[in-house]
């Protein structure tokens, strides 16, 4: 494994065990009841803070998903061009 894949993969383990330690984290979209009990009101604000941070997420992940398409097309379209341009024989 080489130690560019060995920083990514590490990066993610330390992402990952960050993201479940935040309480946040633990709201879903389906514990809206929790909303509604009056005498909880430092759940009912984890609750939405994780509504929101799972609602930017979900608004994030197609973005990154196309940004992330669109730039690997663009360097491979850049290499195929710079390759092409130093296999071209002198005249």
């Amino acid at each position: 494994m080489s130690a560019r894949a060995r920083c990514v993969l590490c990066v993610c383990a330390l992402l990952g065990a960050g993201l479940l330690l935040l309480p946040e984290v633990w709201a879903c979209p389906g514990c809206k009841e929790s909303l509604f009990e009056p005498d909880k009101v430092k759940q009912q604000l984890s609750t939405a803070r994780g509504y929101a941070l799972s609602i930017g997420l979900m608004l994030l992940v197609p973005v990154g998903l196309i940004g992330g398409v669109t730039f690997s097309v663009v360097r491979a379209s850049r290499r195929l061009r710079h390759a092409a341009g130093r296999a071209a024989p002198p005249r």
